[in-house]
């Protein structure tokens, strides 16, 4: 009976957060480089949606606009009917933008969907405002197209604050750090990656699939629907987009809640898919991924077997010790790492709970850009 109350979903947990991770070392191959094709160069359209984003979408579209891709480009963004200088940014960059305001707030789902339909190239770069580019990232997403059997790019985040030292900033590094590795491995070894960053990908325009109405994780969407239409998705390190590192637990954990919406919301739609295909989609799908999202599940499940066996007096004065500390640590914004995975957790048990209670809207109020 403990066996089955706390034993089995610990391996569920540990399963997800540390075996499968660490199974990256043994899955990954060291490939050689994918050289640039010299004639590859469609004509691009970067498209994201934008809500009240004043502070980085200048510096956004100028990252664009500096990028040495030495084919045609096109930006078109979605004004999700914003109330700051939003629209007036937009329209200072003249014809080198194409700007879109619904009549009211659609959400980004339905913004993207509107983007992808007006876009006229033949690669469709998603992207969000707050994702700067570099150089060569365009370059980068592009160029891996040119193999037929690939049908989309993963690019890399990083955050543009390294240093950056309280508690929040470095779990979310460190979790980054170890999703970017994860991508890598399963790229490499399995043809595609669990998932593509929504900041940054590459996809072919014909592969794009309209994103059903009030969905909040479009990318992953993206992912499996490329994935069902038969195609790689290659994870590019040298792809990159810098990321303002957050540095609020509040914010982490209203961003989290979102989510864990979206999370549920794919595993209704890709469950069968994963049955039909086992390997390597199903087993990447459920460690990867469908573990993590029940995480919370387990972690609830955990505690109540021991409550209910014969170290439960010792649970019970653990919790009553420890619970304090950790909600002092949530106060101060000082979150350690178990403190911060108990908090992420939460947020994604109050996501799982929205979703069963139904999805009426995916419209969304952006992360508080450039936190000190």
């Amino acid at each position: 009976m403990f066996v089955l109350a706390v034993i089995a979903p610990l391996l569920a947990v540990l399963a997800t957060y540390i075996f499968y991770p660490a199974m990256r070392l043994i899955r990954m191959k060291r490939l050689a480089a994918v050289p640039h094709p010299s004639n590859y160069s469609p004509k691009v359209s970067v498209l994201f949606a934008a809500y009240n984003e004043e502070v980085v979408l200048e510096q956004k579209i100028k990252s664009i606009l500096s990028t040495d891709y030495p084919g045609e480009l096109e930006i078109l963004v979605g004004n999700d009917q914003s109330t700051d200088k939003t629209l007036d940014i937009l329209t200072s960059f003249g014809s080198q933008v194409t700007s879109y305001t619904p009549d009211q707030r659609s959400g980004k789902s339905a913004l993207m969907n509107e983007l992808a339909n007006r876009a006229s190239g033949d690669v469709l770069i998603a992207t969000d405002a707050n994702i700067l580019f570099q150089p060569a990232t365009l370059s980068e997403l592009v160029h891996p197209l040119s193999t037929p059997s690939i049908g989309a790019t993963a690019g890399q985040l990083v955050y543009n604050k390294p240093n950056t030292n309280t508690s929040t900033a470095q779990n979310e590094k460190a979790y980054l750090n170890v999703e970017n590795s994860i991508k890598l491995s399963e790229s490499q070894c399995f043809g595609f990656c669990l998932g593509m960053e929504g900041g940054l990908y590459a996809i072919r325009k014909e592969l794009w699939t309209p994103i059903p109405e009030h969905t909040y994780m479009e990318d992953f969407f993206q992912t499996i629907s490329v994935l069902r239409q038969g195609k790689e998705i290659v994870f590019n390190q040298r792809a990159i987009g810098i990321e303002d590192i957050s540095t609020s637990l509040e914010e982490e954990f209203k961003r989290k809640i979102r989510i864990s919406i979206g999370n549920f919301q794919n595993l209704k739609r890709f469950a069968g898919f994963a049955l039909k295909s086992p390997y390597p989609f199903g087993y990447a799908f459920l460690m990867h991924k469908i573990l993590r999202w029940l995480t919370p599940v387990f972690m609830l499940w955990i505690l109540v077997g021991l409550l209910f066996s014969p170290v439960s007096m010792a649970t019970l004065i653990l919790i009553a010790v420890s619970v304090p500390f950790q909600l002092l640590l949530v106060k101060i914004n000082r979150p350690g790492p178990l403190t911060y995975f108990c908090a992420m957790n939460l947020a994604m048990f109050i996501g799982m709970l929205r979703y069963f209670k139904g999805v009426q809207s995916s419209v969304w109020q952006p992360t508080n850009r450039n936190q000190e």
